[in-house]
């Protein structure tokens, strides 16, 4: 035997995001084969199918999807022998897994990793802890068919279409051989033409499993056979299924299209339906939800094989009317029942059924009356359901009423050994509002366990966005850093290429340099040469200092300069001397014209 334990890891059914699991698989001693992490939907199932796991458990079903539909459409993709158990779930109450846990002798310490978790889960579901779900039905469908259309044609084609035809035939009779041959309890619905049958369907009331070697698929030209399982349209926990005591009337319209009527004791309606292709467990399950049938009806005579099965199944009296219903007495019947209730009901199926249930209850209802007007006059706390269901049987009043004395008499003999129970069959609203009200608490137990494990994935997924935001802040600040530094370096790479220019052009200078001067065409200057020296790295002509950009070159204690420029500083210090002598002539004149006219003003005034 293989467990799986699995616990959603990050994700959730309700969001876009798809959510991953973490896995644990366990074989019988609780050792662990295989575990696994960020698993997602389709790893989980080969992860299933690859270990052959015998047993999946989840501390919240809906950890597989949002709905009931979703998560059955993904338990329909498990092997078929595998079962489906949630193991916070204890007599329809929601648990929670450490209390679970401690029961069965495991302490948790804080709160568990999505792994730990899936271990603990897998390890309870070993030890039988939890409530088994329900999502396979104990019925399988077989499904016989054409494996092609015929379209219009001579008479070929109309040979060939009684080919297919006899061919479908020839499977249906195999296939009911085989089943009353191994005593299968089956429906079957054929669906026939003048020309011959068509196809037909088997609704086996068994497992998948138990038809392996009786029948097989069939996948051809001419013919085909399907088998299905039966997969449920909602999640049910086993022990959950509640079943009401109301003694009710149930006319039945069977075939394709089943029509379902349900009526209380009073002629009021509880259910009134039609669906296609429903099968008995189905059936049955819709109408013990309204009730305890006391009286299965049929507008037909004979009465069909689905009725007297459904009777006999349901354990109720089957009312059969002397003669089969005319269309106009249905019809009647059905305006005056909704005239009555203000419906509108426009369905054959339930209008048939209908009729059914209402001819039968008129046949009872006069004697229902009479003994709810006995009961009323004693003085006795007696349940009307047990009395109208005797009577409905075809007992005497007086006689149904001393049985429920005398059960009520016996009672108290029973108190010792038999813990007394609720009786809720006295007042049919109370029970009613309950079983309402417990599946509305049910309802919002599983609406409370999906809100925690909702606030727990996005408790760790706020932890997982935080540790990114810091990490992110951590990658800003280094990126921030290397741009200042990259920014730095960019200065540096700048000043040092600014540096390679300047040298290269100074290269390049001295490289012409040295050309020259080994072309003599430039003159070194070392001391004194023709007025130019140089000393300490200056250049000076007499008293000028020259700028060294005049030079082609200027060193420590030598020069190299173009061997005209000797010549041009001699002409300019000659220009100079000349402007200076030049200046000293002119100004000896102003003087003496300033001088020359003082005086021949100073002997104008005398």
């Amino acid at each position: 035997m293989r467990v799986m334990g699995i616990d959603i890891e990050k994700g959730s059914p309700n969001s876009t995001e798809q959510p991953r699991y973490a896995v644990v698989i366990l074989d019988d001693n609780g050792e662990i084969v295989d575990k696994a992490e960020d698993v997602t939907k389709s790893r989980l199932v080969r992860l299933a199918w690859e270990y052959d796991v015998n047993l999946l458990g989840t501390d919240n079903i809906y950890e597989l999807g949002s709905t009931d539909r979703e998560i059955i459409s993904m338990l329909a993709l498990l092997p078929e022998k595998l079962e489906v158990v949630q193991v916070t779930v204890k007599n329809g109450t929601f648990l929670d897994l450490k209390d679970v846990a401690k029961e069965y002798g495991i302490e948790v310490q804080g709160k568990p990793t999505p792994s730990r978790t899936a271990f603990l889960v897998a390890t309870l579901a070993l030890k039988g802890a939890g409530t088994k779900i329900k999502f396979v039905e104990n019925r399988t469908k077989i499904i016989i068919s054409k494996g092609r259309k015929s379209g219009p044609g001579g008479m070929s084609s109309n040979r060939y279409k009684r080919h297919l035809r006899g061919l479908v035939l020839r499977v249906f009779r195999r296939v009911k051989e085989e089943l009353d041959k191994h005593n299968f309890d089956y429906d079957v619905v054929v669906r026939r033409t003048k020309a011959g049958m068509e196809s037909a369907i088997f609704i086996v009331y068994a497992p998948r499993e138990s038809l392996y070697g009786l029948v097989k698929k069939m996948s051809g030209h001419d013919v085909n056979l399907e088998i299905r399982a039966f997969y449920r349209d909602k999640i049910e926990f086993v022990d959950s299924r509640k079943i009401s005591q109301r003694p009710v009337i149930v006319g039945l319209d069977p075939g394709l299209e089943v029509g379902i009527s349900v009526i209380d004791m009073y002629g009021n309606p509880l259910l009134l339906t039609t669906k296609r292709g429903m099968d008995r467990e189905s059936i049955i399950e819709l109408i013990l939800e309204k009730g305890t049938p006391a009286l299965i009806a049929t507008d037909v005579n004979p009465v069909p094989d689905m009725v007297k099965k459904m009777s006999a199944i349901l354990k109720a009296r089957l009312h059969i009317p002397e003669r089969s219903l005319s269309v106009d007495e249905k019809q009647n019947i059905l305006e005056e029942f909704s005239t009555k209730f203000g419906l509108h009901i426009s369905d054959p199926h339930i209008r048939d059924s209908l009729a059914a249930a209402v001819v039968a209850f008129r046949d009872v209802e006069r004697k229902l009356r009479q003994a709810e007007g006995l009961i009323g006059r004693f003085g006795i706390d007696m349940d009307r359901n047990n009395i109208f269901r005797c009577v409905i049987n075809g007992n005497s009043i007086a006689e149904c009423i001393e049985n429920e004395i005398e059960r009520k008499i016996s009672a108290p003999q029973k108190i010792e050994t038999v813990k007394q129970e609720v009786r809720q069959e006295n007042n049919e609203k109370i029970f009613e509002e309950n079983n309402i009200l417990k599946q509305e608490l049910l309802r919002l137990r599983r609406t409370i366990s999906m809100l925690i494990h909702d606030k727990e994935v996005l408790e760790r997924r706020i932890e997982e966005i935080k540790k990114l935001y810091n990490a992110e802040l951590d990658r800003d600040r280094r990126v921030e850093e290397l741009k200042r530094i990259l920014e730095q370096k960019n200065k540096e790479v700048g000043k040092l290429k600014e540096q390679l220019l300047k040298f290269s052009e100074r290269i390049s200078t001295l490289e012409n340099l040295l050309d020259a001067v080994v072309k003599g065409k430039v003159v070194t200057v070392r001391g004194n040469f023709k007025g130019l020296e140089i000393e300490e790295g200056e250049l000076r002509f007499h008293e000028w200092k020259i700028n060294p950009d005049l030079a082609l070159y200027v060193g420590k204690d030598f020069a190299i300069i173009d061997e005209n420029l000797v010549r041009d500083l001699n002409l300019l210090r000659k220009e100079k001397e000349l402007s200076q002598e030049l200046n000293e002539d002119v100004l000896k004149r102003m003087i003496e014209e300033y001088r020359s006219v003082v005086f021949h003003q100073l002997s104008s005034s005398r």
